[in-house]
């Protein structure tokens, strides 16, 4: 167990430090990346703390960032973004998740779509309209290794419709995480989209790695069951480091849980290049227990707004519930 938290710090270490320069090289020789909504990062939690998730990977947004992360579903987890984007563009997601004993498996998808016009001559409306876009579903499957580790993987089939042709593909996202300290410090270190697209392209591949550090308290139990802990706050940090046709960004972020009700997220991220998305993000969540009839499901509302002058306003709603 020890060799393998050296490893991890030691790998995270190196992603955090990689000189600009070696990325470069690594990027002009990598070729061109193609699947560009794989890009889109899922979940208005993570966003809201400027995209930093691999190290916490605690709730079933996880399934998109850090396979690894899903064993810390205790049942079924099951989540629904919508990402209100610039120039309509709709990019939707949804997540599932579910113990079996010691595994936790799950499936998801990942979609961008828009409408372009098709026109012959210089028409005020169009001739006819074209829905474009990409999707990709997954397959994904975590399990602990002893009480401090866990590892998973997810296998994803990759579809692009455009205008004149279709591409298909396949690739795969392979994640380690530890939880240290008690379960207060987690390290998540995870390869992304590593496979194959038809034609020349490449899926964006990439390597993330994260460190969160987690404060919280214990509920008090309204029944002789012990109730499980209640994050307060939550410190995290990513490095992101693209192989394929892009360059590095650092993600800094924080969230604060007050009443054990809402939550508050600010984030921030730093890319090497002219990145429209670098900068601010915000988020808020809210979440309650059921009641009654609901009794066993728990529901949580979370929403990330990304403000830029240059591209526009970028929104993303997303629903969690536990059940």
């Amino acid at each position: 167990m020890h060799k393998s938290v050296v490893v991890a710090i030691l790998i995270l270490t190196l992603s955090l430090t990689v000189p600009q320069s070696f990325a470069a090289d690594i990027h002009d020789s990598a070729g061109t990346a193609g699947a560009a909504f794989l890009k889109i990062e899922p979940g208005s939690r993570p966003v809201g703390m400027g995209g930093a998730f691999a190290g916490l990977a605690n709730d079933i947004n996880t399934i998109f960032w850090n396979p690894a992360g899903l064993t810390s579903v205790h049942t079924r987890e099951l989540t629904a973004m919508q990402h209100f984007s610039y120039v309509d563009i709709n990019n939707q997601s949804i997540g599932y998740a579910q113990r079996a004993k010691q595994f936790v498996w799950g499936a998801s998808f990942l979609g961008s779509f828009t409408e372009i016009e098709r026109r012959i001559g210089p028409t005020e409306t169009p001739d006819s309209t074209v829905t474009v876009g990409g999707f990709a579903t997954g397959l994904s499957l975590a399990y602990p290794l002893g009480t401090s580790a866990s590892i998973g993987g997810t296998a994803k089939f990759i579809s692009q419709q455009l205008d004149i042709q279709n591409i298909y593909g396949a690739a795969a996202d392979i994640g380690l995480i530890l939880r240290l300290l008690d379960n207060h410090l987690g390290i998540g270190i995870t390869v992304q989209n590593a496979g194959v697209l038809g034609g020349e392209e490449n899926p964006p591949m990439a390597l993330r790695a994260g460190l969160a550090y987690r404060t919280w308290k214990q509920p008090e139990a309204d029944s002789e069951e012990a109730m499980p802990p209640r994050e307060v706050w939550a410190f995290v940090a990513d490095a992101h480091l693209p192989l394929i046709d892009a360059n590095p960004s650092f993600h800094l972020g924080v969230e604060r849980w007050f009443y054990d009700i809402v939550a508050a997220r600010v984030g921030y991220r730093i890319g090497l290049n002219q990145n429209p998305s670098d900068g601010l993000s915000i988020g808020i969540g809210v979440r309650k227990d059921g009641l009654d009839s609901l009794a066993n499901i728990d529901f949580q509302f979370d929403y990330a707004f990304v403000p830029d002058a240059y591209v526009g306003n970028s929104h993303r709603i997303s629903v969690i519930t536990r059940f």
